[in-house]
């Protein structure tokens, strides 16, 4: 009986033996070789809800002032680093021969003036005559004639009056608007010449700024004139705010970027020629996906992604473009919902995965 029994129990641990056996031989090929990949949803706005771009400080108006023509300076009225008003006098040249030539040209159309006068009584003379038959029609012509030319003698003279006035006039240099003098290249008694150009003073406008940026194409539907920023300069890390003034319509096809230029706030400190790094906040509300650089690869020079669809990586082509070195901007051709292999490596489409982390 206990025989019987022991013997009972040995088959029914070997068939229990033997079920398990065949359960765990029984293996999924495809998850014995998927692959462990991390994966995740393409986020619709960045943490950080910022793109970078960088540029450079610059003033709105600078003007190198050169003389109107060659001559010598008499007297510089202002030094480097002197802040000037619109229209104050910065330097004067030898005013000596302009004033002989306004003089000539006054004299010039004084004599006009005269011979118009003496061609005014002629031509009142002879139409008389003329009305009464004395004077043949040649006479009646030349008198006319003479009356017109000397009118156009007293206009060109008159036209030379004024361009005299204006040279003695440009002999003193003026500020053309308020700003401070940051460059002189010449002194008084130097000889400067009107070509080729011989620039005297650097007026710079200090009080208002712009900067001029390099905007990366992939951004550039999300800055729009009017908008409002925040910058950093580099180095030093002074803070400052600007508001966008014009967006170029041309990329640069060697850098992929466009012009930006943005009025900057006044603040202390912030100076022409100063690296600046500037914050376009918020643009990613205008709409658009994005995911990491290291899940973007190029297939065929388009960009594309895997995904995991049905245990397999699947190839979607999209139509993207990095916004920053960590971040790509997806426009078209991904669905929101799609589990995205953010670390595909060396992964092809069609290997079988397995998303281990979200």
């Amino acid at each position: 009986m206990n025989r019987r029994t022991s013997t009972a129990a040995a088959l029914l641990l070997l068939a229990a033996c033997s079920g398990r056996a065949e359960k765990a031989a029984l293996p999924d090929a495809a998850a014995a070789t998927a692959r462990g990949v991390r994966v995740g949803k393409a986020a619709t706005r960045l943490d950080t809800g910022l793109a970078r771009a960088t540029g450079t400080l610059r003033a709105r108006e600078e003007a190198t002032l050169a003389a109107r023509a060659t001559g010598q300076i008499k007297r510089l009225r202002v030094e480097v680093g002197q802040r000037v008003r619109a229209g104050q006098p910065l330097v004067e040249m030898d005013p000596v021969n302009a004033l002989i030539a306004r003089d000539s040209a006054r004299a010039a159309e004084r004599l006009a003036a005269a011979n118009l006068s003496a061609a005014e009584k002629e031509l009142a003379r002879s139409r008389v005559l003329h009305e009464q038959g004395a004077l043949p029609d040649a006479g009646w012509d030349r008198a006319q004639t003479a009356h017109d030319l000397a009118a156009a003698q007293l206009d060109q003279a008159q036209a030379a009056l004024r361009g005299a006035e204006q040279a003695v006039s440009d002999a003193t240099l003026v500020a053309p608007f308020a700003g401070v003098v940051t460059a002189r290249f010449h002194n008084a008694g130097d000889t400067v010449t009107m070509m080729p150009v011989s620039p005297i003073l650097t007026l710079t406008d200090l009080d208002h700024l712009e900067v001029r940026l390099a905007l990366p194409e992939a951004i550039e539907g999300f800055v729009k004139p009017g908008q409002r920023v925040r910058g950093v300069t580099a180095p030093g890390g002074l803070a400052f705010e600007a508001r966008v003034r014009v967006k170029g319509a041309v990329v640069d096809p060697g850098t992929r970027t466009l012009e930006v230029l943005a009025d900057v706030a006044p603040g202390a400190g912030l100076r022409p020629g100063t690296l600046v790094n500037v914050d376009f906040g918020g643009f990613a509300d205008g709409g658009g996906l994005f995911l990491p650089a290291s899940a973007v690869r190029s297939e065929g020079g388009r960009a594309a992604v895997l995904v995991v669809a049905s245990g397999k990586a699947e190839l979607r082509p999209v139509d993207a473009a990095p916004v920053n070195p960590g971040t790509w901007a997806v426009r078209g051709g991904l669905d929101p919902a799609a589990e995205v292999i953010l670390d595909p490596g060396s992964l092809a489409a069609g290997d079988p995965v397995v998303a281990v982390a979200r």
